[in-house]
């Protein structure tokens, strides 16, 4: 790709993100399950990553060729703007991108860090923590529930990489049994249902888009339904909501620190309210609550999103709906015997210089005139 033609990706993309995550929104507003919430988000977040995919292996569509009437003088002016804005553009994004992969490495590592120093509960302790949790919810994939010991100002919180733990301080293991089952039963939970791996998926998109707001703000309203997830499975009847909510009132406040990458049960005091809320309100009714194809809609918007394409390069070829192969998926095809075409249906730089006989022709007439 040449600067004109990333300036040409990075514009469409930021317009294709934007209108995947306005779909996703729309539609988890307007459904009351929290588990089909999560997916509409992941479905999102998954929708995001193809898109960049698509981007930089699969041939755009043009729809519009804006720049056909545009004179010669203007067009050049036009190009060798662009040429500057899509280098700066992209260097910025790599380096973004750079610093947000770095950032994410360290984290990374303080968290594997944070766990050497948490040490597992004694084989009592833990028989308690187990007898209070679901059995069902002790394994994940597999792969046994590991509990350790947190400090009381983290709260409890979970995380997996390749073995899934959760952490709890002791405050909240000498608690009364149904703090505790209420606790183990939304940390569990977070595991049971793939949280891990969908902020995983998350915190990717946010990579990539680091420079897009809605990318951020829809990161902070995913994981805020995957708590409602959670409060859903720890919380049944009237009385056990009641319970639930005075373990996340007590929790919250006690709670200073939260690691980056792990899921808590309590965050912070505004989503508590929103929270609670629900949990007030009772489940929803109708088709509302379910609508299981909404995610597929978040996929199908992204399908189309794919196909819309800011048609900022001046020197995009008119004679075709669709440009050409980019040259890295145009030579693992030719490698495999299918023929496409990876080139333009004519030289740009071709084009340009026309383009300067053009404008030096037009000036010449002018001055004979």
């Amino acid at each position: 790709m040449n600067s004109l033609q990333w300036l040409h990706f990075i514009t469409s993309y930021f317009l294709q993100a934007s209108l995947v995550i306005g779909v996703a929104w729309s539609i988890e507003r307007w459904v009351h399950g929290a588990q089909t919430k999560t997916r509409i988000w992941s479905a999102c977040y998954l929708s995001l990553l193809i898109l960049l995919f698509a981007g930089l292996v699969l041939p755009r569509l043009q729809w519009l060729h804006p720049w056909s009437k545009v004179a010669p003088k203007e067009l050049l002016a036009v190009a060798s703007i662009e040429a500057v804005a899509g280098q700066m553009l992209l260097a910025i994004w790599i380096l973004g991108a750079a610093v947000m992969l770095v950032r994410w490495f360290l984290q990374f590592l303080e968290i594997r860090q944070f766990i050497a120093t948490c040490p597992p509960w004694d084989t009592k302790t833990l028989a308690r923590i187990t007898e209070m949790a679901s059995c069902e919810l002790l394994t994940v994939h597999g792969r046994k529930v590991n509990f350790r010991q947190s400090p009381e100002s983290y709260g409890p919180f979970c995380y997996q990489l390749h073995q899934p733990i959760v952490f709890l301080p002791i405050s909240v293991v000498d608690d009364a049994d149904i703090e505790l089952r209420n606790v183990l039963q939304h940390e569990l939970t977070h595991l049971a249902t793939e949280h891990p791996q969908q902020v995983f998926w998350q915190k990717l998109a946010q990579v990539v888009l680091w420079f897009h707001p809605l990318v951020w703000i829809s990161g902070q309203r995913a994981g805020l339904v995957r708590e409602f997830v959670c409060d859903e499975a720890a919380s049944g009847n009237g009385a056990a909501t009641a319970s639930y909510l005075r373990t996340l009132l007590r929790l919250v406040e006690q709670q200073s620190s939260i690691k980056h990458g792990t899921l808590t049960l309590g965050r912070t005091s505004g989503e508590l309210k929103v929270r609670a809320r629900r949990l007030v309100a009772g489940p929803g009714c109708g088709n509302r609550s379910g609508m299981a194809i909404a995610p597929v809609i978040v996929a199908i918007s992204a399908m189309l999103a794919s196909q819309l394409w800011v048609p900022t390069n001046p020197l995009a070829s008119r004679r075709g709906y669709y440009s050409p192969w980019p040259h890295w998926t145009a030579s693992i095809l030719h490698s495999v015997g299918i023929a496409v075409r990876d080139f333009e249906r004519f030289d740009p730089n071709r084009q340009i210089h026309e383009l300067m006989e053009e404008d030096a022709q037009s000036r010449g007439d002018r001055k004979r005139s």
